[in-house]
Parts: C-alpha cells; sequence; structure tokens
C-alpha cells in the first residue's frame, strides 16, 4: 500500500510539474564565447575621448570586465590573445579554456600580460587558424563564437637572411593552408600599388590571412564577431572577415573599404557598446508572451529566463487616431483611441472641406454645428445665414445647394433665404 501511495505521489507531482504548478525553467544551451584579442604594441597607444588620454590597452581591459561582470552566468566565456607568450609573431594561445563563471580569471590573465616585452607583432590570421583548430572552441552540438578584437592590419615582419624579403615563414603558411608561401612584400620596397596607401610596412601579401582564419572557424561551425578597434584597423580585411564569418551588419558592403559590415569602435565608450551589443545578440532570443506580444528571453545557467515583453501595443482607431491595448488577463483591451469631435457655437466637424461660414456659421463636409450654425460641403455663408448642399441653417436662416446667402434685400436671397432649388428651412434653436 504505501509503495502504491508513493507511486500516486510521484504520479501528482509529475502532473504538477507538466500542468505549470511548479515552475522550472526551460533548459537551453549557453553560448560559447571565446575572446580573441589582440595584444599587439600599438595597443598601447591612446585614444582621447572627452579629453582623456586612454590607452587602448587599458580600455580592452575595461570593456571585457564590464562585459563579463555583467554577464557573468549568460554565457560561457574564454580567452586567446595574439602573440603568443613568445612574442614576435608567434601564433596566439588559449590563456583561459571557455567554461562557466571565468569572467574573474580572464580579467587576471589579460592584466598579466607584459604589453612592454619586445615587438609584439599581430599574426591575426594564423591565432584564427589554430582557434578554428581548437576542440575546446569548436565543441560539437554547442552555440559556439569568436569575438575578434584588433586595432591594426596583419602584421608579421621577417626579416630576410638574404635574397628578397619574405612575408612570413613556412611554418605560418602550412597553418594558414596557403600551399606556396608568398615572398613579396610589396608595401616595404616602394611599391606604387594603390592598395598599400596607408599602410606602412609589414607582410602586405598576407594582410587577407584573418579572412582566411574566419572562413575556418565557420566551417567548423562557430560565428566571429568582428570589432575593429581605434582608426588604424584593416578595413576591407575586416568587412570581409565580418561577412564570412556571418555577422555581418546587415545591408554592409563586405568588399568596401570604409568601415561597412563589422563593429567600429573609435572610442573606448563604443568599444564597451559594441561587446555589450555582441553579447545581447547571443544570448537572447525572441519569444511570445501573453497577448501575443513579442519579446525576449535570456538563456542563463538554470534554462531561460521568463518571457519579457510590453504589457500594451500601439493601436489605430476607427478615425485614424494612435492609442493604446493593454493585456489584462490574457486578452487585449479595446483600442483606447479618442477621435475629436466639434463643440458648441458652430465648430467645424473632422474632415471640413473647402466650407466657408460667415458670422454665426460654420463650414465643413460632414461636420457637425452647434446651435446657430450650419455645415455644408462648399457653401458661403453671409450674416445670420448659411449655405451648402444639404446643409443645416439655424434660426432665421435656410439651405440650398450652392446658394448665396445675406443680408442685403438686393442679393439673390434677401434677408436670410438661400436661393436655387432650395431644400427647404429646418428650425434651429
Amino acid at each position: 500500500m504505501r509503495t502504491l501511495a508513493l507511486l500516486a505521489s510521484i504520479g501528482v507531482f509529475s502532473s504538477l510539474l507538466a500542468s505549470g504548478g511548479v515552475a522550472l525553467a526551460e533548459p537551453c544551451d549557453l553560448p560559447r564565447i571565446m575572446i580573441v584579442m589582440d595584444s599587439s604594441s600599438s595597443m598601447l597607444n591612446t585614444v582621447s575621448e572627452q579629453n582623456v588620454d586612454i590607452v587602448k590597452w587599458d580600455a580592452a581591459q575595461s570593456a571585457v570586465k564590464s562585459v563579463t561582470d555583467a554577464y557573468p552566468d549568460s554565457a560561457q566565456w574564454g580567452l586567446m590573445v595574439f602573440p603568443g607568450p613568445a612574442g614576435g609573431c608567434s601564433t596566439g594561445t588559449v590563456l583561459v579554456d571557455v567554461g562557466l563563471s571565468t569572467g574573474p580569471d580572464i580579467q587576471t590573465q589579460l592584466a598579466n600580460i607584459d604589453m612592454s616585452s619586445g615587438s609584439r607583432q599581430t599574426p591575426a590570421g594564423q591565432t584564427l587558424m589554430a582557434a578554428a583548430a581548437d576542440p575546446g572552441i569548436t565543441a560539437a552540438g554547442k552555440k559556439n563564437y569568436v569575438v575578434f578584437v584588433t586595432d591594426g592590419y596583419q602584421y608579421c615582419s621577417v626579416p630576410a637572411v638574404s635574397g628578397p624579403p619574405v612575408c612570413t615563414t613556412s611554418a605560418d603558411c602550412a597553418a594558414m593552408n596557403v600551399s606556396t608561401c608568398p615572398t613579396c612584400d610589396s608595401c616595404n620596397t616602394g611599391s606604387s600599388d594603390p592598395a598599400c596607401a596607408g599602410y606602412a610596412g609589414g607582410c602586405y601579401c598576407i594582410r587577407t590571412w584573418p579572412v582566411l582564419g574566419v572562413e575556418a572557424l565557420a566551417a567548423a561551425g562557430v560565428k566571429t564577431y568582428v570589432v575593429g578597434f581605434g582608426s588604424n584597423v584593416d578595413a576591407k580585411t575586416l568587412n570581409t572577415a565580418a561577412y564570412e564569418g556571418g555577422t555581418a551588419i546587415a545591408g554592409c558592403d563586405p568588399s568596401a573599404s570604409t568601415p561597412s559590415c563589422y563593429y567600429k569602435a573609435t572610442l573606448p565608450s563604443e568599444f564597451n557598446a559594441a561587446l555589450a551589443d555582441i553579447v545581447q545578440k547571443v544570448t537572447t532570443e525572441t519569444c511570445t508572451a501573453d497577448c501575443g506580444i513579442q519579446g525576449s528571453r535570456a538563456c542563463t545557467a538554470s534554462g531561460w529566463s521568463d518571457c519579457v515583453a510590453p504589457t500594451e501595443v500601439d493601436c489605430t482607431g476607427p478615425c485614424g487616431a494612435s492609442g493604446k491595448q493593454k493585456c489584462v488577463n490574457g486578452a487585449l483591451t479595446e483600442c483606447d483611441a479618442v477621435c475629436e469631435d466639434a463643440g458648441a457655437g458652430g465648430s467645424a466637424g473632422a474632415a471640413g472641406a473647402a466650407g466657408a461660414a460667415g458670422s454665426g456659421g460654420a463650414a465643413g463636409a460632414a461636420g457637425k454645428a452647434g446651435s446657430g450654425g450650419s455645415a455644408g460641403s462648399a457653401g458661403k455663408a453671409g450674416s445670420g445665414g448659411s449655405a451648402g448642399a444639404a446643409g443645416k441653417a439655424g434660426s432665421g436662416g435656410s439651405a440650398g445647394s450652392a446658394g448665396k446667402g445675406g443680408a442685403s434685400s438686393e442679393d439673390d436671397a434677401g434677408d436670410g433665404t438661400a436661393g436655387g432649388a432650395a431644400a427647404g428651412p429646418e428650425s434651429g434653436d
């Protein structure tokens, strides 16, 4: 008997869960976000905002802290920086694996990087390619993202021992799946190539390697958001990278040489806003709340949050006025739009067209008139009278189609009467 009672209790509890008697959050997969951060020497340059000079590296750390503090349980976070520990043009490495509650560790790792140690270059392409090969970043069946942040061009200056200058090493070319390792450095040899304008040295011929890395990430099921920080980024390469990463801004031009497809962050505040917007996009989804109103919900460690939506929606009344409908007990109320009406004393109604009124009268198509007034579609009214097709006249006046009213006995109709096919007088007040 006890066993039967226990089974019955379990059944009741299960039915409560199914019917919503006990609230359980719907499970969801937390997005997995790997921040791939540029830590090249140029990040030690400053940008000015509100007359304050801020080191870009400090601004980057502040932005990452803000976003990981604001969304500690809305995503799993990781950190990869380039160049690697060896500096120079060494491929970037993962400092913090993607996981829960890693924000403090990420902040500590960024603070501990020795930015003053020698020449730190920009092997962005090699680093993104390495990310695409990391199973900790490309975990199957998960929502995986990379946030790629850079403040400059792909840059690796490898001095030649003899012969013409080289762009990079054969090992790098192998890592990038480039079969023929380039040996050009057109922007360093005084080339008149217009594509070199504004580009001061480095390996121009591997300028687009970040795109190859992003394409490899896309093939592994990872979307890449691109943030260009500062005013010296390679806009053309970043536009293409954002496009190939599946996160381009709607309507952008991936072949443009000016910012179009990626997040442009010239100022620290724009950098903060860019990261916040990216996280908002990957951690929320559209949902339908009561009364069919569209809202949004966020994925958290305990499951989807409640659907957050407005409690009222815009509506239009029968007369074209704007109003609101409120959601009450699962149903929308009637539209509370208020139509304007005419007052007493001969004011014109809605949509009064081409009418004219004299003293004591009023005109307007389909209008309403107060005491002593009248309405007509195109009439003219004199003192004490009114005119117009199917109009209404106050005391002492009469209406007729296209008639003229006046006080003079020498008019077409004297003393307040109307000429021409009169519709007959109608007594007023």
